[in-house]
Order: structure tokens, then sequence, then C-alpha cells
């Protein structure tokens, strides 16, 4: 109920007018994102921002994009188009997909708990043979916020034990200690629909392979 009640509230922060970034009082709380390995080697990053003209019209989803060669410039190209305001607050899932799992992981895991505004419930899952950024992008079925219905989609299986219940804080005990451990690994039916695709285990803080879990669709 408390998760539920701090979408709502991102909802209604979010008065924005106008383009993109174009006001210095726009806030625009960032619900989910994806980070993959570009063309070039680089980093990109997919933001899903969250978007409304007036407290009575209806939110909507608009996505912001940024290379960079660090976690570290990710973020800041997608604050300079957000003049100055990024908010991760209500961020609750990012995506990457296996080659970031594989190579970059760990920086991303460390830029993600040096920001103060960045839950430690935060849910990290790894995008299985397709691009992420799909996932995120994906229009949901029950939910009008993308955003919102996969972060609803990862903790309703990690509580009924289908996906591996293992958020932001858990996640940077388990490579402090050398541990091994595993993600939630995600894909789409063949109509669009996310769903649940086993589970990415690491080792060392580096993706080393899936196995098979929970398939039900959101």
């Amino acid at each position: 109920m408390k998760r539920i009640v701090l979408v709502i509230a991102a909802l209604c922060l979010a008065l924005y007018v106008g383009g993109v970034g174009h006001g210095a009082g726009d806030l625009l709380p960032i619900l989910s994102a994806s980070i993959s390995k570009a063309s070039d080697d680089a980093l990109e990053l997919t933001a899903e921002a969250v978007r409304q003209d007036s407290l009575e019209g209806n939110a909507t989803s608009v996505y912001l994009t940024a290379t960079g060669r660090t976690p570290e410039q990710l973020l800041s190209e997608v604050e300079q188009m957000l003049a100055g305001q990024l908010y991760l607050s209500h961020a609750r899932t990012i995506v990457v997909d296996e080659s970031v799992a594989e190579q970059n992981f760990a920086p991303i895991v460390q830029t993600l708990l040096t920001r103060s505004d960045v839950r430690l419930t935060l849910r990290i899952a790894v995008a299985r043979r397709l691009p992420e950024a799909i996932i995120v992008r994906a229009q949901a079925v029950a939910e009008e916020i993308p955003g919102a219905a996969l972060g609803a989609l990862l903790d309703a299986h990690a509580k009924r034990g289908g996906l591996p219940d293992l958020p932001l804080c858990r996640i940077a005990d388990r490579m402090l200690s050398g541990q091994d451990f595993s993600l939630p690994a995600l894909t789409l039916t063949p109509d669009g629909r996310v769903i649940p695709a086993g589970s990415a285990h690491f080792h060392a803080g580096h993706l080393t392979h899936f196995s098979r879990g929970d398939t039900d669709a959101r």
C-alpha cells in the first residue's frame, strides 16, 4: 500500500508544462529506466519520466535517451535535459541488457548508491534475449503508466517467490561481501506484454547465466 501511495504522489508532483526540460521549475519524476551497450561500446540510457499537464489531466510517459562512457555521464546528460532537476526518488525499476550485466554492472550499482535521491528498494532486472529499452517502453495491461506496472510486476512476483527478491540495498550487500546473487530476468510475449523469464545469476558482480522461472504475464 505504501508503494502505491508513493507512485500516486509522484504523479501528483509531475506538473509539467511545455517541452521536456524547458522550464527551470519543471519537475519530471523518473519511474523506470534501462541501460544498454551502444554500438561504439558507450552506454545508453532510456528513462521513463511522468508528465502531467494539470492535476485533472491524465499522466503520460515521456522517454529521454542519453549516452555516455560511464553511468555518471548518463545521469548527467539526463539532468541537463531536465534543466538540472533529475528526480530519481520515485524510480522503481532499472532494466539492463545482458552486455551491461556481464561487463558494467558494478559501476552502475556504485553510481546509484552515491545518489541520495535513489531508493534502496529500487529493483534491477536483466532483459533476456531482447533490447532492454523495449521492456521499459512496453505498454501496461492493467495500469496506464508502464513504469508503475513494471515495478508492481516485480514486487508481486518477488513476494510470491517467483522471482529473486533483491532490491538495491541487498545487491550492494552481496557484492560487498563477495557473494553470488540472482536478479529477475524479463522478456516479452509475442503480443508485447512483459513477463518474467527466470533468474539472472551473478558471480563476482558479473552475469554468468540464466535459469528458468515464473512466466506469468502482467
